[in-house]
Formats: C-alpha cells, sequence, structure tokens
C-alpha cells in the first residue's frame, strides 16, 4: 500500500503519489452575481469568502512544504454585468414564434424555422426587419470569426445577440419570471469589458512580477501543458500566454 506522512488531524500522500495536477471551483462569486449583481455588498462578500479559500489553500501549502514549489493559476471564466427586466428584448416582437422552433434565450438567442415555414435567410432578414438597436441578428455562417460559432448543425440557424445588459426572452410565462429575474448575468459579446475576467499565475514556473496584455482564456490551456512539460492536445489556442507568463 501508499506510505503516508502523519500529522496530527490530517493524512498527506507520499511524495511518489501526490498529483501533479489539482483543480478546484468556487462557485459562490457566480451565484450570488447572478443572484443581487456585480456590485451589490452580496457579491463582495463572497468575493472575500474566496480569498478566503485561497488562502486556507495556500495554508495547507505552507504545512505540507509545499508552498514554494507548487504553481497556482487562479482565473474566472467570465466576468458579470447587471441585467433588469425592463431591459428585454421579446422574441414574439421580432418574428411570428408559432414557425419557429428557440433554441436559446437570453443575451445570446437561437431560433431556427420548423419545416415548411420560411428559409433561414428569409427569417434572418425579417427579424432584422424589427429588430431595435441593441440586438444583433447573423445567419449561423454569418456570425463574426472571433466568437467561433459558426460550421455545426447544433448552433442555431439563426443567431441573435444583445448589447451588454439586455436579454432576448419569451413573452411566455414572463409576468411570472419577471418577479424573480436575476440581478446580474454572463454570456454577452467577450470583447464587452464587463465579461472581462481575472488571470493570475503564481510559483516557480511563472516569470515573477511580469504584467501581460489582456490574453483569452482559451489560452490558460497550453500554458498548463507547458507548465507541466505536456504536449497538448489541438485546440484553438497557442503560445502566447506560455511566451509572456512562462520562465524562460
Amino acid at each position: 500500500g501508499r506510505r503516508v506522512e502523519r500529522r496530527p488531524g490530517r493524512r498527506a500522500l507520499h511524495p511518489a503519489h501526490r498529483p501533479r495536477l489539482g483543480t478546484l471551483y468556487c462557485d459562490v462569486v457566480d451565484g450570488r452575481g447572478h443572484g443581487h449583481g456585480p456590485v451589490a455588498p452580496e457579491t463582495g462578500a463572497a468575493v472575500k469568502e474566496a480569498d478566503e479559500a485561497l488562502a486556507r489553500l495556500r495554508a495547507g501549502l505552507d504545512r505540507l512544504g509545499l508552498r514554494d514549489r507548487t504553481d497556482l493559476v487562479i482565473v474566472s471564466d467570465h466576468g458579470m454585468s447587471e441585467q433588469s427586466p425592463d431591459r428585454v428584448i421579446f422574441l414574439e416582437d421580432l418574428m411570428n414564434v408559432s414557425q419557429v422552433q428557440v433554441d436559446s434565450t437570453g443575451p445570446v438567442g437561437g431560433v431556427r424555422p420548423k419545416p415548411g415555414t420560411v428559409t433561414a435567410a428569409e427569417l434572418a432578414a425579417r427579424i432584422r426587419a424589427k429588430a431595435p438597436p441593441q440586438l444583433h441578428v447573423w445567419l449561423r455562417d454569418e456570425t463574426p470569426a472571433p466568437f467561433h460559432f459558426r460550421g455545426n448543425p447544433r448552433i442555431p440557424d439563426v443567431v441573435l445577440l444583445a448589447d451588454d445588459h439586455w436579454n432576448i426572452e419569451s413573452r411566455v410565462g414572463w409576468p411570472n419570471r419577471m418577479r424573480t429575474y436575476n440581478r446580474g448575468n454572463h454570456g454577452w459579446n467577450p470583447a464587452t469589458p464587463n465579461m472581462g475576467a481575472l488571470f493570475i499565475a503564481h510559483g516557480p514556473s511563472f516569470r515573477p512580477g511580469a504584467e501581460i496584455p489582456e490574453v483569452e482564456n482559451i489560452q490558460v490551456y497550453n500554458l498548463l501543458c507547458a507548465a507541466l512539460g505536456l504536449e497538448p492536445a489541438p485546440n484553438d489556442g497557442d503560445r502566447r500566454l506560455v511566451r509572456a507568463a512562462l520562465r524562460r
């Protein structure tokens, strides 16, 4: 069996059996941000809880004598914007909803024409003719290339994207949903400043004191692989974050 290092009240794996990679997810900030909004005191308290969880992790590494030999990469998966039920675009005001299948609503919506009704191009044109300035409308393969949202039949035929703070909704059941509408959300254009996310890397593998330009989350995977000495699988990222953050 495995030998363990024994400490009062704790069990630690023998160094030969310790994992090289561990992941943790703290969901408290996301939950409070949705329920109360990104600038609410409840969300601020959630950020403090996340900070305290990180402090406990670092204290545990100290107890094991691993802090100076451990890389920490701290990220958030998205930002958060305020929303409200008075900034809503209704599908019923844009199209005959009996002729479409609704795939999604929210910051990003998606619809498909039902067989025997209209073509996707006709549907998109009709929506554009009625769309308010806060709504962007594309056929699937016309979506902006940086979205990587083309070329797959699971993507709706017509893609709808609302401006920051706005949402696409259905009038069905709206009076009930409006009363409990979340005050925060994410999913808008990733280039929107409010969708910006956190990236901190600390440890022996990373350049101390380096400040890097804005970078996309898709680059984190290649950085982790480089820090672990692994060959990354094919992905949409490149080595820009590796060059900027990793010690040479």
